[in-house]
């Protein structure tokens, strides 16, 4: 399968798991080079080019208003901003994870624009955030999950990615900056679930609904992307063993 299309399959009204398709993370790898040429858009309405972050350290986590998954960094990774001030840090504001009736799709930029100036004072993020496009260029591109992470090197390689978005991760790979990290799949069961409620809420109590009715396939879904990972890297190791002798 391929990413779903731009438009308004992509901005969808509610969540369900079709939505998205685990195991699919498009863009460059680690080890790869980046393509800087996006244009996204402050919160003021401003240009953002992505290419001004060519020869920075660049840290890049997608988000939205309604994800769980990216709210549960945003404390971490102020800490990490702190930690690391040679470092930029960008997030880019994707589209809703959990919408419904308090907070539709976004149909102008504007309107997205509204939704992550929200998620900065409601959120207190303390990293810039810039804004995709309303049909999703760079979320296509780089990954069509909600809340993906990139760590870039000033040379344009990517040190390291994952699927799913974790600080104390992006934190071991700032300290060890010249070793490429390929271990992309992160498994999140049970990961921030005392914040899922009021995060899937700022979408509504419908959108709440989805995800409580939707949770058993959720975690089948997960599970089921984890131990094919898991299966694969076991049979690269033994591989990699047999050939070693």
């Amino acid at each position: 399968m391929g990413a779903p299309a731009r438009g308004e399959t992509y901005n969808y009204t509610r969540f369900k798991m079709s939505n998205y398709e685990l195991g699919y993370f498009p863009g460059p790898k680690a080890g790869e080079q980046v393509d800087y040429c996006y244009t996204l858009t402050d919160l003021s309405g401003n240009v953002v080019n992505l290419e001004d972050y060519k020869g920075k350290w660049l840290v890049i986590e997608s988000g939205s208003l309604t994800c769980p998954m990216y709210v549960k960094n945003v404390k971490p990774f102020a800490k990490l901003k702190d930690k690391y001030p040679d470092v930029e840090w960008l997030v880019v504001y994707v589209r809703e994870a959990h919408p419904c009736e308090k907070a539709r799709p976004a149909t102008s930029i504007d309107e997205k624009i509204g939704y992550a100036t929200r998620t900065r004072d409601d959120y207190k993020e303390a990293r810039p955030i810039a804004v995709d496009t309303v049909d999703g260029k760079w979320h296509h591109d780089w990954g069509l999950l909600p809340n993906t992470v990139y760590v870039i090197n000033p040379e344009g390689k990517v040190i390291y990615r994952a699927d799913w978005s974790f600080p104390n991760r992006v934190d071991r790979v700032l300290q060890n900056r010249d070793e490429v990290d390929p271990n992309e799949h992160i498994a999140i069961i049970g990961a921030a679930p005392w914040i899922t409620i009021p995060v899937t809420l700022k979408g509504g109590w419908v959108a709440l609904y989805d995800i409580l009715i939707i949770f058993p396939k959720v975690y089948y879904e997960h599970i089921k992307l984890d131990l094919q990972v898991w299966w694969a890297k076991r049979k690269a190791r033994k591989q990699g063993a047999t050939a070693a002798e």
